[in-house]
């Protein structure tokens, strides 16, 4: 199975950063920002950014068979010696329109240079239509028009047998197939193999895979698609954490990895300051990663897992079979406890056993002896509610949130819920009420926010928090969950400070980016109904994921074995922090 994770590698913050081409004899990335004049490079060894201005708005670079490179700019082809940042024109286009200038632009199988024009924008995707044409600078230097009345030529490609072109014109908001002669360059017989969805908005730069299926980037959509061009279907979905995404390509190490660009250009500062990285270029991985369904004993509603290191054990509880558990991978042995009541969440003391939440009960648990000690009770007007999610915060306090029981499958009171803060001397606060389902719940690397997930709500939210106090205030909205998603469970932070939401009933883990408010991976697992999620194991490099069968009915159990089980995922390619203790 594999995982995208997405890393900004160059955060010049270009104008319209765009066609990016990688270099293999000199191990760097090529682009263009348009409006900032310049052809860009990136090297992939020393990670530094050199650049050439140029005279006029450059819209594509390519590679030359003979060294260094072509480029299009203006209405002018043109070859490009790096070294001595010299231009030299090779032919014009289009002299009868002072108000366009090329756009995109790539080599085709046998060598020739495909690029198309536009009208200059008066903003972004706002222009005066049909002004654009497609050519081809033939390796002669002699040059070629395809065709006219276009608005913005955009992304191309070919396919992997060479009797295919594909187009796109950005404001038919539609990719194009051509037929293709690959003896003579001529394209004929143009239809429509995908129209984007509302959602996706603008197709910009596009480029091709292995397996012969297309990426778009989609400009205002925030994202890259794939798309299989036989089916004319949407195969996968890449979402990066700014809006104006507008090329893509491969490059790398045996071209593994993907280059996404982007733009700032048309932002105000407001939009700005939700997208810092607007105008940066990306680098999308696949990375392989493994899921093992390590603990087999199947729990109703497994929640809560935490790894206690002094034990090299994994805790978690089985909420409607009311006990506590303890999986040892070195044993693979699973214990438990019975409480007596429904037990929402478990966390480690710092003296040892742990501090629990069931019914409407803090109480703590010796493993050892198996004793239950009440600590306070609470909500004693609301015979229908319960502990669910909690966690203990940097200073040793014991956040948990409560919740009304369901009266039927899918109905429950709504708002009965609290959340409340236990605090080592036994004292209780109420920081939020009026909750529907409280669940996952974390802190921020710094200690200065507060993240909470009040599950009907489907979304995660942020609170100013005192980490002296352990006062939350200030909510807003950080990331709302897609309908794929479902509904938001359980939650932890790992080591740099990225959040992973586990979705009960949408079978998958979400890494989300707190700074932008973006999900950044996808990791789906082999059972719908997952709902939490922490690190563990050695140097908390491995994930485990709680999962349950509660809810599922006959015939959904019977297609998914794994339900209820805790799954051990490795290969994310980061790490968790170590939990907190309760410090009483």
């Amino acid at each position: 199975m594999s995982s995208i994770k997405i890393e900004c590698i160059v955060k010049e913050g270009y104008g319209i950063g765009e066609s990016p081409v990688w270099d293999e004899k000199e191990s760097t990335l090529l682009c263009v920002d348009i409006t900032g004049r310049k052809v860009c490079r990136w090297s992939s060894v020393t990670k530094q950014v050199q650049a050439v201005s140029v005279d006029a708005p450059v819209s594509s670079v390519a590679l030359r068979k003979s060294g260094d490179y072509v480029i299009a700019l203006g209405t002018r082809f043109a070859a490009l010696k790096w070294k001595e940042q010299l231009v030299t024109t090779i032919a014009h286009v289009d002299k009868d329109k002072p108000n366009n200038r090329f756009n995109d632009g790539k080599v085709d199988p046998a060598g020739r240079y495909f690029a198309g024009t536009m009208a200059e924008e008066i903003r972004p995707a706002v222009l005066e239509r049909h002004q654009g044409s497609l050519y081809t600078l033939f390796s002669d230097l002699s040059v070629v028009k395809h065709f006219d009345q276009v608005d913005i030529s955009n992304g191309l490609d070919w396919s992997l047998d060479h009797k295919t072109f594909f187009y796109i014109d950005s404001l038919s908001y539609s990719v194009d197939a051509f037929d293709y002669d690959l003896q003579t360059g001529k394209i004929g017989n143009r239809r429509s193999i995908y129209r984007l969805e509302k959602e996706e908005s603008i197709p910009d730069g596009m480029c091709i895979d292995t397996e012969g299926k297309l990426w778009v980037a989609c400009y205002d959509g925030g994202r890259v698609i794939r798309l299989d061009p036989e089916t004319g279907k949407r195969l996968q979905t890449v979402k990066l954490p700014v809006d104006k995404t507008t090329s893509c390509c491969f490059g790398g190490k045996d071209y593994s990895e993907m280059y996404v660009t982007s733009a700032r250009d048309g932002m105000d500062k407001e939009w700005l300051s939700r997208q810092p990285q607007a105008g940066g270029v990306f680098k999308t991985m696949s990375s392989s990663i493994k899921i093992e369904s390590v603990v087999k004993e199947k729990n109703r509603m497994g929640e809560c897992p935490v790894w206690e290191e002094r034990e090299s054990a994994l805790v978690y509880v089985d909420i409607n079979s009311q006990k506590v558990c303890r999986w040892s991978p070195l044993t693979n042995e699973v214990q438990s406890v019975s409480v007596g009541a429904r037990v929402g969440s478990v966390a480690l003391r710092q003296c040892g056993g742990y501090v629990i939440a069931l019914g409407t009960r803090f109480a703590f648990l010796d493993w050892d002896t198996q004793v239950v000690t009440t600590i306070l009770e609470l909500e004693q007007d609301k015979p229908n509610n319960r502990f669910n999610d909690g966690k203990v915060d940097p200073k040793g306090r014991f956040f948990a949130g409560t919740m009304a029981e369901e009266t039927a499958p899918g109905v429950r009171a709504r708002r009965q819920g609290a959340l409340y803060t236990l605090f080592p001397d036994h004292s209780v606060i109420k920081q939020l009420d009026q909750v529907d389902i409280s669940n996952g719940l974390d802190w921020s690397l710094d200690h200065r926010t507060f993240f909470h997930i009040d599950s009907l709500t489907y979304a995660v939210h942020a609170f100013s928090y005192d980490v002296h106090t352990g006062k939350i205030a200030c909510p807003k909205l950080l990331y709302h969950l897609e309908k794929e998603e479902q509904m938001p469970d359980g939650m932890c932070i790992d080591a740099e400070g990225k959040l992973w939401v586990a979705c009960i009933d949408g079978g998958r883990v979400i890494r989300i980016d707190p700074e932008t408010g973006k999900r950044i991976q996808t990791v789906r697992l082999p059972t719908p109904r997952i709902t939490s999620c922490c690190f563990g194991g050695k140097d908390y490099s491995e994930m485990y994921v709680t999962s349950a069968y509660d809810g599922l009915d006959e015939t959904t159990l019977a297609k998914e074995p794994h339900a209820g089980e805790i799954f051990k995922i490795t290969g994310l390619g980061v790490k968790g922090i170590p939990p907190n203790f309760y410090a009483a």
